[in-house]
């Protein structure tokens, strides 16, 4: 618990030291949160509505967000460990959570609350009472796999992935459970209560699912794709575990390494086909390897975020099993998270500290999000009286007003409906709002007159300026309906 406090806390403070604004995705995320819609363009809406709830609760604050971050990582690894606890022992349970802390998915990337963090609990949860059921075989379990397994698609779809694993080490190992009612149980209360976002995913034409494939370049591929693209995905999983087998090997020793891990591996392997928790480590490895051969899609490394941090429960079982045969095994293995933890978190205060040294333009978490929005602000007081209730820009700078602001105001996102239907387009209208884009307003935008475009610079820290730097328009967009309606020129 010390280890995972430690870690909450140093990757909560150093982005709060550090970051003048929220990273795209958490931006992303807060206005979505601050909509509560049954689902977006991009992804179901689970992670949105809980760092919503994290900001009504504790207040708009950026080290909030990046606290919440930390949480659902915590969150993730904590049914981990308490299953490794029970089938493995204290020492696993002490080498997991060390492991867990060695790669880029819980340390590097973790800073930026996304789909991905929000979504992370649910992956450990899914794994803990999907075991809990396959043991126990009680009604109660699977009734909670059941509704943790929908909270997993709410979250993020390849939830899905583990369900396949499940189902698959069901099938292969345990098919007396098909002539007990624990799993249609389990199915039952999982379709129940998915059932609203499937009325909207409907309504939707699918635009979450549409979004994923494009993003995975599944159509018109090559044949050759079929068997590039899974190597490369397991090459990517490999490298994102990379330093927790790297902690690994050094522990081993160069000698241990030279004689082979042949009978090692061997018994590892029964292991694995012997115990439905190491199955549910490894398995949704090879499902998402077969889903990308059948495909030959490009599947994207951050969709496996939740199998690298149960994956060093995998990595916490061999080295208590290690450890007994070698006395200075932990000695090693400790020396070595040391070190690797200790360069994981250089690297994240170097990219802070030096890359506005070194790029020329400003990374995402180094713009001033407040000086932004304190423009836009003064711009929209010239011309009106009431705080503005709508932004309506791209998602980086529009969103970045639309939570940075006085007042939290509702983003119209490319003034699209498709992308933001939850915009009431009269209410919108009658009241006028805000423009923040990196495009040259028109004479209209959104059926409202664009009154003084003004082209600014991003705001940076310190006044710092770069050789790219970004340029944002801000403009009045007046009511075109009230008592307050403007009429453009020439019409």
């Amino acid at each position: 618990m010390v280890i995972l406090a430690m870690h909450l806390v140093i990757y909560t403070v150093i982005p709060s030291m550090f970051a003048s604004n929220l990273p795209l995705d958490a931006i992303e995320s807060l206005y979505w949160g601050n909509e509560w819609q049954l689902g977006y363009y991009k992804h179901p809406p689970i992670s949105a509505w809980m760092i919503d709830i994290i900001v009504q609760l504790f207040g708009r604050s950026d080290w909030i967000v990046f606290a919440a971050s930390q949480l659902c990582t915590l969150l993730a690894v904590l049914p981990v460990l308490l299953i490794v606890g029970e089938r493995y022992g204290a020492k696993a349970v002490g080498y997991s959570t060390l492991a867990v802390f060695l790669t880029h998915f819980t340390t590097l990337t973790s800073v930026e609350y996304n789909v991905n963090m929000g979504f992370l609990p649910f992956w450990g949860w899914m794994v803990f009472t999907f075991v809990k059921a396959e043991e126990k075989d009680s009604l109660l379990w699977w009734g909670l796999f059941g509704l943790i397994s929908a909270g997993g698609i709410y979250g993020k779809y390849i939830a899905g992935v583990f369900l396949m694993s499940a189902t698959l080490w069901v099938l292969l190992k345990r098919r007396d459970l098909l002539l007990r009612p624990g799993p249609y149980f389990a199915a039952a209360i999982f379709l129940l209560a998915l059932t609203p976002h499937l009325i909207w995913l409907v309504n939707s034409d699918f635009l979450p699912i549409e979004y994923a494939m494009n993003r995975s370049e599944s159509e018109g591929t090559a044949w050759y794709q079929h068997l590039l693209m899974p190597l490369k995905y397991l090459v990517e999983f490999i490298y994102s575990v990379g330093p927790m087998l790297l902690a690994l090997a050094i522990a081993v020793s160069w000698v241990r390494l030279k004689t082979g891990f042949g009978p090692g591996l061997k018994t590892l392997a029964g292991r694995v086909w012997s115990d439905p928790f190491l199955f549910a480590v490894v398995g949704p490895v090879g499902v998402i390897a077969v889903i990308s051969l059948l495909l030959g899609a490009d599947i994207k490394t951050a969709w496996s975020i939740p199998l690298g941090i149960v994956f060093a429960s995998l990595v916490g079982v061999v080295a208590s099993s290690l450890e007994q045969e070698n006395t200075s095994f932990k000695e090693r293995f400790l020396s070595a998270w040391a070190v690797l933890y200790g360069i994981l978190l250089i690297v994240l205060i170097g990219i802070f500290v030096l890359s506005p040294f070194v790029k020329n333009k400003p990374a995402r978490m180094q713009h001033d999000g407040p000086a932004l929005a304190r423009l836009a602000e003064e711009h929209w007081s010239r011309h009106e009286t009431e705080p503005f209730e709508y932004t309506v820009g791209s998602r980086w700078p529009g969103g970045t007003v639309a939570w940075y602001g006085a007042h939290r105001s509702s983003l119209f996102e490319k003034a699209d409906l498709k992308i933001a239907p939850w915009v009431d387009v009269e209410d919108l209208q009658s009241k006028g709002a805000i423009y923040v884009d990196y495009r040259d307003p028109k004479i209209k935008v959104a059926g409202m007159c664009v009154t003084d475009p003004q082209k600014v610079l991003w705001p940076m820290p310190n006044e710092r300026t770069y050789k790219k730097h970004p340029e944002i328009w801000i403009a009045v967009l007046k009511p075109a309906t009230g008592p307050n309606a403007v009429t453009c020129e020439g019409e």
